[in-house]
């Protein structure tokens, strides 16, 4: 006989995001451009100073992307400077010994601690946990390394290249930096990560593991490796190295591939009453999350995935599809993804809710993408605000009949939204955001 205890599950809201993106290094910044619908993909920088002798020296193609979307004029010892004062000498030799991800992660972090009003010191630290997602970890260093032992031997691979390289170790470094004891993990389930994250850290608190979780995604990949795989894949787009900023086009006719891009999301999820008693903002509820597997295809999504887990999400919430008011979708402006999730947004809502694709601002930040899009949703439940898609110049037939909110953002009131994330080896995420005070309670 099977015996076991009944749980009751405990409410979860956001009450601090950070975010460093190819938008700007913050929150506002981010958020501004994105309403804006300024475009942070431009010709990269981050391979080398020469454009033309990185070329000449990899046998480039001529359709070789030279775009991406990059983290723009970031400096770690000034934003950490700004964000914790009384940093340490342990603390500023962090920039020594990690990778651009974690800097990222770490960054985001406090941000996100101050916009929550939240001093960790004060906090049961076993009541306060971490997980932070990432897809490729630290593999510009991983790449650094193997050039350096390749030409000069042992004696010139850095003693810091494992902790720079281990994907756990964003997760780990905010865990140590604020004193956090409770869950410390990561995820690398490719670009479903941080929603997966996420979701991870929701379900530790709706079950009473821990009272706040800082939780999301970091990702530094641009390197002349990753992005030569993704190009030899045939995954991301080509053809426009001199109209960078039109090169993510998600469920476009014109969708080719997605552009590489960086950053991090990182939210403080929060047991509601908990938020509560020290007077916490709060910017919404998380109320769903659905998690699945297509069991089909590495790189080829199943129509019948992406609607289980949409689906999981809002029966978690309670809710039916015709109460969502926002859909941010994972749309990469990869064909094959852009018209699988069209098909599935189409067959699940009866009534079409608004979709914009923030990739086609951003690009895709791989284990990133999902917690830097899901702080997107929130701030659109928050602000009311549903920023637009760009370059949808002439719908893909086969992603016909979405709500497709383009060239400009839309004010609108937004009760629940769904933020969808979906990875290679067929593993997906959706997060479901509830409008705070709801109107429901």
């Amino acid at each position: 006989m099977l015996s076991g205890k009944i749980i009751n599950l405990r409410r979860v809201v956001v009450t601090g995001m950070g975010l460093v993106t190819p938008l700007g290094n913050s929150l506002s910044d981010s958020w501004k451009k994105l309403v804006a619908g300024c475009s942070g993909i431009a010709q990269v920088t981050k391979f080398a100073a020469d454009l033309q002798e990185f070329c000449q020296r990899y046998k480039i193609p001529e359709d070789f992307p030279l775009i991406a979307g990059e983290v723009k004029d970031f400096d770690f010892k000034a934003r950490m400077l700004s964000a914790k004062p009384d940093l340490t000498k342990e603390d500023l030799k962090l920039a020594k010994y990690t990778d651009s991800f974690t800097q990222y992660a770490l960054t985001a972090s406090y941000e996100a601690l101050a916009q929550s009003r939240l001093d960790p010191s004060v906090e049961d630290p076993e009541r306060l946990g971490t997980i932070i997602a990432t897809g490729m970890g630290g593999v510009a260093s991983w790449e650094e390394a193997c050039r350096k032992f390749d030409q000069e031997g042992v004696k010139r691979v850095s003693p810091f290249m494992v902790p720079k390289l281990l994907p756990n170790l964003a997760a780990g470094n905010v865990a140590i930096s604020i004193g956090a004891q409770g869950p410390n993990t990561a995820l690398s389930s490719a670009c479903a990560a941080g929603g997966q994250a996420i979701g991870a850290a929701f379900r530790s608190i709706q079950l009473g593991e821990a009272d706040i979780m800082l939780a999301g995604g970091a990702e530094a990949a641009l390197t002349p490796l990753t992005v030569a795989g993704f190009y030899r894949m045939g995954a991301l787009a080509t053809g426009f190295n001199d109209r960078p900023e039109a090169a993510s086009r998600p469920f476009d006719q014109e969708h080719a591939g997605f552009v590489l891009a960086e950053g991090a999301g990182i939210m403080v999820l929060e047991e509601l009453t908990h938020a509560l008693n020290r007077n916490a903002p709060i910017f919404a509820e998380l109320s769903g999350f659905g998690m699945c597997g297509d069991g089909h295809h590495i790189t080829d999504p199943d129509l019948k995935g992406a609607i289980r887990c949409m689906r999981r999400a809002m029966q978690d919430a309670g809710i039916e599809p015709r109460e969502i008011d926002y859909l941010n979708p994972h749309a990469t402006s990869t064909p094959v993804g852009d018209r699988n999730e069209a098909r599935a947004i189409s067959q699940l809502f009866p009534q079409q809710p608004a979709v914009s694709a923030t990739k086609s601002l951003t690009g895709h930040l791989l284990g990133a993408a999902g917690a830097v899009e899901a702080i997107f949703t929130v701030l659109s439940v928050h602000q009311e605000v549903i920023p637009p898609s760009l370059n949808l110049v002439e719908i893909d037939p086969d992603c016909a009949g979405l709500s497709l909110v383009a060239g400009e953002a839309q004010n609108r009131t937004v009760r629940y939204a769904l933020s969808n994330s979906f990875g290679f080896g067929g593993t997906n995420a959706a997060l479901l955001f509830k409008r705070y005070p709801s109107w429901i309670l």
